[in-house]
């Protein structure tokens, strides 16, 4: 259960907006003092046109920012929330009333969910965050393999009854019908049904590095959509990451999510990208254990925050 810290004691100080002329000195702070880290941060913000206006402080007694909280707002009505990991649990404590105010301050921008990636073994990084309202979703492990090369990965056969096709972009409400089905019963991040409008999930994916209308496959059984793969290029052009695989309920347990895995990457063969990346809800132990197989390797793991903002 989320603690609101409104209903706890806390030191004197408020959160509050940064004023005009202070945002590198708010993200050093937020750094750890790193100016090289704050000029790369500053130098990625204007780069990728992030937005910096939701950044939060707290000032220590003289007036100095002693905390910082950032909300970089991204496509699909979510934005990813930014803050120092706190030293004990008063620090915490004080940390997570930043928190609540910088995720606040979102819900004048349509954002519907503010997320957090935190580091699993530091349990006062956790205490902070349910501090400023969040709760855990789940915890995602990182996986990455090579792009395959000289037709390492053959297309799979198909039976007469299945087909590939890949996604027309006109036919955006199929697609969201579709993926709304391979929610249902789920065991990718359960945690998130009815948190986020599926309208605003696809705006996401779309979103996700560069979207490849090639690299968007639909799985077809007896002529109808039962599952798909998505795959985008990645920001920094030496990836491609898988930004989700999904069957409905009614193919599950049969192979499919093979077949469509092995095809997709049958399809990026000899790409000039190095890696493919994806994130996978670690209880989901069929989608570990398929992405297991076909060779991805454990990169890092976070656990996902998240608060909903709808009506708050």
């Amino acid at each position: 259960m989320s603690i609101s810290p409104h209903h706890q004691t806390l030191p004197s100080g408020n959160p509050e907006r940064i004023k005009p002329g202070e945002i590198e000195e708010a993200i050093r702070v937020l750094v750890n003092g790193d100016r090289a880290a704050a000029a790369r941060f500053l130098a990625y913000a204007k780069e990728s046109r992030l937005a910096l206006d939701q950044t939060w402080v707290l000032r220590n007694p003289s007036g100095a920012i002693e905390m910082t909280a950032l909300a970089a707002p991204a496509a699909g009505r979510t934005a990813m929330i930014f803050a120092p990991r706190p030293k004990d649990q008063a620090s915490a404590l004080r940390a997570g009333a930043l928190i609540d105010a910088t995720a606040m301050g979102c819900t004048n921008m349509e954002v519907d969910l503010a997320q957090a990636l935190i580091d699993p073994v530091d349990p006062l990084e956790e205490s902070m965050f349910v501090s400023g309202g969040f709760h855990r979703l789940a915890q995602l492990d990182y996986l990455e393999r090579p792009v395959p090369r000289f037709n390492a990965v053959q297309m799979p056969k198909l039976p007469p009854n299945v087909e590939i096709r890949p996604w027309n972009p006109e036919d955006r409400s199929g697609l969201i019908e579709l993926l709304d089905r391979t929610y249902e019963d789920t065991l990718d991040c359960p945690g998130l049904a009815g948190l986020r409008r599926t309208e605003d999930i696809l705006t996401g994916h779309l979103a996700s590095g560069t979207f490849k209308p090639e690299w968007w496959h639909i799985l077809h059984v007896e002529g109808t959509a039962e599952g798909l793969l998505l795959l985008n290029r990645g920001n920094d052009g030496a990836s491609i990451e898988l930004v989700y695989l999904g069957l409905t309920a009614k193919i599950r347990g049969r192979g499919f999510g093979q077949t469509l895995l092995t095809f997709g990457l049958s399809q990026i063969d000899g790409d000039e990208a190095r890696t493919v990346i994806l994130a996978v809800d670690r209880a989901n132990l069929p989608a570990v254990r398929l992405y297991r197989r076909a060779g991805f390797r454990h990169s890092v793991r976070r656990t996902a925050m998240v608060r909903s903002l709808v009506d708050a």
